[in-house]
Formats: C-alpha cells, sequence, structure tokens
C-alpha cells in the first residue's frame, strides 16, 4: 500500500527487537517521503537508522502495528477482513471518512 492510500491520519511503528514505539502524522510523512512511497519503504525508513537493537548486523524488526485495521477498513466487504475482532473499528474509519 502506498503512503497516500493509508486511511488513517497517523502512521504508527514499532520495533519488536527494542520496543520502541512511535506515532506519526501522516501528513508529516506524506511531505518527507511522497504519497506514492510503499508503506514498507516509510516504516523501514523510520525506524532502521534509530532502531536500538543490541545486534546491527540483524534486520530491525519494526513492524506496523495497525497494518491489520488498515487492512479492515480497506477491505471490500466484511467478508475480506483477515481479523473479525477489528470490524467495528473499521466500520466507524470508514463511516469517519465518508
Amino acid at each position: 500500500m502506498k503512503l497516500g492510500a493509508w486511511p488513517l491520519p497517523y502512521v504508527r511503528v514499532k520495533c519488536s527487537k527494542c520496543d520502541r514505539e512511535g506515532r506519526l502524522s501522516k501528513d508529516g510523512r506524506i511531505e518527507r517521503f511522497g504519497p506514492d512511497r510503499e508503506m514498507f519503504v516509510v516504516r523501514e525508513k523510520l525506524t532502521e537508522p534509530s532502531c536500538k537493537r543490541p545486534d546491527k548486523k540483524q534486520p530491525c524488526q519494526s513492524v506496523l502495528p495497525d497494518g491489520l485495521l488498515v487492512q479492515a477498513i480497506t477491505a471490500k466487504n466484511d467478508d475480506e477482513i483477515i481479523d473479525k475482532r477489528l470490524t467495528a473499528e473499521a466500520k466507524k474509519w470508514r463511516e469517519e471518512q465518508k
């Protein structure tokens, strides 16, 4: 998914190796990376340089914790939602975007 299509007003990244977590505005990330940058590249650019993992030879283990919520929000119908527990929250986000 491209950054411009990310439906949330923020981008949250977390590293499972060093437990660092941050929440940044989507608009600020678009200014920095552009709307056509892939989210996985954005995630890496945000975390890799400052990751506090003990072994720098190992890759940063950052994730987009809201990835399943975004999948639920962008699903064409409720049957496509991977984590059904997110259905109600996804519907709320979809309504707010209208």
